[in-house]
């Protein structure tokens, strides 16, 4: 199939093939756990305008899940035409499943650092991935293939972006984070303010127990849609307050 008419169809921004091969290590392997005998990671997004990130927090929220909802029917609907074309196929969900990795909450397939590898951006300090002409606000979704390799591919609106650098360290988003989430270590989402206000400190040690056993995240992964829903995205300073936040033009 022609990937870039669909991606086009889809009003998808960016996208890339990438083979597991080309992914970290430890990457590799978690790919490989999500979708035994995967071959290739095709990863996608679509930019948050700059203007999303500056609305109510209740607006803000409506409009990302927004977006990262139809990212995700787009990835659902390549899988089943992969499908169908004899390819097997898997959508990384878009809400679970999750895992603790030395004591940190991530995807069990990290579509940033797949981005990063099939050279969409590079990742930044506070792991936001930083893509040329978006900067930091770009929404990911993707599907595993059984497909044995794969090449980078971009699609682009039309018109011409500037390029935004790569992280160059400055710590701006660290400083501004009103509690601490963001260290040497990367982030815990734990101290995030928008996890806090679904967990507070006394439940994270129960939480990050919950979330290590996968046969309980199969039993609440139907309420992850509900609860995201009903969440609201309070703080935004570690994307809004990076120097190249704009990154790219509005729309």
């Amino acid at each position: 199939m022609d990937l870039t008419i669909f991606f086009r169809e889809q009003g998808v921004d960016i996208f890339a093939e990438v083979s597991i091969a080309s992914l970290p290590n430890e990457d590799n392997a978690a790919v490989e756990q999500f979708f035994p005998g995967a071959g290739c990671v095709i990863v996608f997004g679509r930019e948050v305008p700059a203007r999303v990130w500056h609305m109510h927090p209740k607006t803000k929220t409506k409009e990302m899940l927004r977006i990262a909802e139809e990212l995700d029917g787009a990835a659902v609907r390549l899988a089943t035409l992969l499908e169908a074309e004899q390819v097997p196929a898997r959508p990384v969900p878009l809400y679970l499943p999750v895992m603790i990795r030395k004591g940190k909450v991530q995807g069990v397939v990290r579509l940033k650092h797949v981005a990063a590898a099939a050279g969409i951006g590079s990742l930044g300090r506070n792991t936001v991935l930083f893509a040329p002409g978006f900067g930091p606000r770009l929404l990911l979704s993707g599907v595993v293939t059984a497909l044995p390799t794969g090449k980078t591919g971009e699609l682009r609106r039309s018109e011409p972006r500037p390029q935004t650098p790569a992280c160059d360290g400055c710590g701006r988003c660290v400083a501004v984070c009103p509690e601490g989430a963001l260290g040497p270590d990367g982030v815990d989402a734990f101290r995030c303010r928008t996890v806090r206000a679904w967990v507070p400190p006394v439940l994270v040690p129960s939480a990050k127990w919950m979330t290590g056993r996968t046969f309980l995240l199969k039993y609440l992964a139907p309420l992850a849609p509900w609860i995201a829903r009903a969440a609201t995205i309070r703080c935004s300073l570690c994307v809004t307050e990076c120097p190249y936040f704009a990154g790219g033009t509005e729309i």
